[in-house]
């Protein structure tokens, strides 16, 4: 299992972990990002927001945010 940031452009996963306090958890999950759920990474470059693709929409996840969601590489 590999944290967000660390995973490269067009890599699939599955959520399996989601770390952080409950105010992060709550946001991350209101958006559709929950553990079990399929995820593709669109772009990961450096400095920059992490995108990815979840539930039929995009979503820009910042650096420090991603290094809290788990995943297990399919």
């Amino acid at each position: 299992m590999e944290k967000l940031t660390n995973l490269k452009d067009e890599t699939k996963g599955k959520v399996a972990e989601i770390i952080g306090d409950i105010h992060f958890q709550s946001r991350i999950t209101s958006i559709g990002v929950t553990v079990g759920s399929e995820i593709e990474v669109i772009q990961n470059y450096k400095k920059q927001p992490v995108l990815i693709y979840c539930r039929d929409t995009m979503i820009a996840v910042n650096k420090k945010e991603a290094g809290n969601i788990i995943v297990e590489v399919i």
